[in-house]
């Protein structure tokens, strides 16, 4: 590979995951190849015909630009690895899935005591933290292994979530609304690479965590 190959190839494949960087390589190798051997045949010097090749690929930052569009990016390949860690740990772990899924529950019932009990503000605080939990933990295990059902859960997760704050402050949730975005801009960052990452990958590569 000589050093102008080189350099092209490290800035076209700059923030791809390892996977698209390698898929990359090897087809801008088959293309280099290609019109390198052209100018050579055409009567051209080594040096120029490589030259041309070259230029033959076009910008690298542009290419660039094109390749993260279709391809996971190094980030969107993390997220995929760190979700998939994430289930197959909670998943292996019988004690700790049973803990887990049991939580919800548990907060709910303490919400409703305090219900009963006549502590309405109290109460919204534990109920809040069973919906959230509940969104977080139980989803894993809700028949949704289509992209229709994978819209619907999301539109549902998001009202939800979006319910949260009107729950917790009522009349004063606006004025709390700066607590609203520290909070989610997390998991809306999560969804946004998600959003991306779905539109790379077909249905059929859709590891759990894109149904979510």
């Amino acid at each position: 590979m000589t050093a102008g190959l080189k350099l092209w190839l490290g800035q076209a494949t700059r923030h791809l995951s390892k996977d698209s960087a390698a898929q990359v390589r090897s087809e801008i190798q088959e293309h280099y190849e290609s019109a390198l051997d052209a100018a050579v045949n055409c009567g051209n010097s080594r040096d120029h015909a490589d030259t041309i090749a070259l230029a033959a690929l076009g910008d690298a930052t542009t290419a660039n630009r094109q390749y993260r569009k279709v391809l996971l990016t190094s980030g969107e390949a993390r997220l995929l690895r760190e979700g998939n860690w994430e289930a197959k740990t909670f998943c292996a772990r019988r004690l700790a899935r049973t803990l887990t899924l049991s939580m919800p529950g548990l907060v709910m019932l303490i919400a409703v005591a305090l219900f009963l009990m006549g502590a309405t503000g109290v109460a919204r605080i534990p109920l809040i933290g069973a919906i959230g939990m509940a969104l977080l933990f139980l989803a894993r295990f809700l028949p949704i292994y289509t992209p229709s059902r994978s819209r619907i859960f999301r539109y549902v997760k998001w009202v939800i979530l979006a319910a949260m704050p009107i729950l917790a402050f009522g009349a004063e949730a606006l004025k709390f609304s700066w607590l609203l975005i520290a909070c989610l801009w997390p998991v809306a960052w999560v969804e946004w690479t998600r959003i991306s990452i779905r539109r790379k990958l077909p249905v059929s590569r859709w590891p759990r965590q894109l149904y979510l």
